[in-house]
């Protein structure tokens, strides 16, 4: 049993090695040529073409987001990515996909502009149905935010001023404490 174990062992301290040594026989080089330095999705991803595209979209300009899908095509071909990809980032499917992201990503700019300025967010919704899954959890953030509210008029709230008097004076209040944030950043 023991003569078996250590066979076995030996067996594969044996592979390891061999496998050890095969590996190390592909140089850096040939890694560069197989595999490219960026691949499609770190392209669409790049904050620099994420910023153009969602300033385009917001502008309603198709041709500046065709523009910035040839830099990113460009990119590609430099990069030595395959002609599949290539081929994606000049297709209609890559500005549907970046459209929507930044429709997505409109969407929430613009929620967290009706935060703070106490809008309705019904409207974006209409305006961003991209956004759709997003919708719960930004109800739940204005929900929220008119708890707020309700609570600074209650504290706030005294026999000389009506419900409605004491809302507004807390609306007031909530503006002015994010306008103040907003300064100071």
């Amino acid at each position: 049993m023991k003569v078996l174990l250590a066979a076995m062992i030996i067996v594969l301290a044996g592979l390891g090695f061999w496998y050890s040594q095969s590996s190390e026989d592909t140089t850096a080089d040939d890694v560069n040529q197989v595999l490219p330095v960026i691949t499609r999705q770190q392209i669409l991803q790049a904050s620099d073409l994420v910023a153009g595209v969602k300033q385009a979209v917001k502008q309603n300009d198709k041709a500046t987001v065709k523009s910035w899908l040839v830099k990113a095509t460009d990119l590609a071909k430099e990069a030595g990515l395959p002609e599949d990809d290539i081929h994606y980032l000049q297709s209609d499917m890559a500005i549907n996909y970046l459209e929507f992201h930044a429709k997505r990503s409109l969407f929430n700019d613009a929620v967290e502009q009706a935060y703070y300025a106490l809008y309705d967010i019904e409207p974006l919704k209409i305006q961003y149905p991209e956004a759709q899954d997003l919708f719960a959890k930004a109800d739940q953030l204005i929900a929220q935010r008119d708890e707020i509210i309700e609570q600074i008029a209650a504290e706030l709230s005294s026999e000389q001023h009506t419900k409605e008097q004491t809302l507004a004076a807390a609306r007031l209040q909530w503006k002015a404490r994010f306008a103040a944030n907003q300064q100071s950043n």
